[in-house]
């Protein structure tokens, strides 16, 4: 996707709809100019930009705005603004993998910077939750469509054993900064995190939501100390760990198990405790030395 063509199916937008720059602006409570030198200099869109136009108009398809596929326009819904006077509505998805699938779409309400709803749950037709998979070319996607009811549809759906009474999300792990826990291209199965400062416990992996990208991470809770969660990588020697505010994370996702497809290899961990049995053995050595 290049930089000039989103701004260009901007002013397309704003053709259809009768909209100026000033008007994106206010709606999206933007900074003053931003948009006008965008289009003027195809200076493209950051994500949190794309993110404030997408929640300000919600009959722009997220998927034609980012990517250029599908229609300008959301199909089939004239009004979304009817769902904000409901607690749930619930449509039958056609686009999911399994036909039986039907999605909620969960009321906001007003909460707590750390304590927070899903957005979007999706649930078979007997009222249990189904459990949505990210997978890793979804990523970006999802960064700007986790609220988007028509996104998630298109997002595959399973049913999990021993998965139950809460809500779940499946995410794919890209990269190696979890290894030897967790492999590049191994999934996680995440359950919703409502409240951030009471329920994330420290050392624990979690799947966080952020506007740098989707993190699969070590976790300590310093929210109420530094206002920040600090994540750490099991790959330490080659991965640094990470300070992220609160104002950058979206959602948080406790993981409670991992699908791999690769069996982890036992002499990893021989050769670490080769490796501390011997440096132990040569301060022993050095002790003894100096005495």
């Amino acid at each position: 996707m290049s930089i000039e063509k989103i701004t260009h199916r901007l002013c397309k937008y704003m053709e259809c709809k009768g909209l100026n720059p000033n008007n994106i602006t206010v709606d999206a409570g933007l900074s003053v100019g931003l948009i006008g030198k965008a289009i003027k200099n195809s200076a493209g869109l950051n994500s949190d930009t794309i993110e404030k136009i997408l929640h300000s108009y919600i009959d722009l398809n997220p998927i034609w705005f980012v990517l250029g596929e599908g229609e300008m326009l959301k199909p089939n819904i004239k009004d979304m603004s009817q769902f904000e006077n409901v607690t749930k509505t619930v449509t039958f998805s056609e686009e999911t993998k399994s036909k039986e699938n039907v999605s909620l779409l969960l009321k906001e309400v007003s909460s707590p910077l750390y304590s927070k709803m899903p957005k979007i749950v999706t649930v078979n037709e007997s009222g249990k939750d189904n459990v949505v998979l990210v997978p890793a070319k979804a990523a970006a996607g999802y960064l700007l469509g986790y609220g988007d009811p028509q996104f998630v549809q298109t997002l595959p759906t399973f049913s999990l054993p021993n998965i139950q009474n809460g809500t779940f999300r499946m995410f794919q792990v890209s990269g190696h900064s979890m290894y030897p826990t967790l492999n590049d291209g191994s999934y996680v199965v995440g359950e919703w995190v409502e409240n951030w400062i009471k329920d994330i416990k420290d050392n624990r992996i979690y799947v966080i939501v952020s506007n740098d990208g989707i993190l699969v991470k070590r976790v300590l809770n310093r929210l109420k100390k530094y206002d920040n969660l600090y994540l750490k990588s099991d790959n330490r020697k080659e991965y640094p760990n990470i300070s992220l505010e609160t104002y950058h994370i979206k959602e948080v996702w406790a993981v409670k198990m991992h699908l791999s497809f690769e069996l982890p290899d036992p002499t990893v961990l021989y050769d670490r405790v080769g490796d501390l049995e011997a440096e132990i053995d040569h301060i022993k050595s050095l002790l003894k030395s100096k005495n």
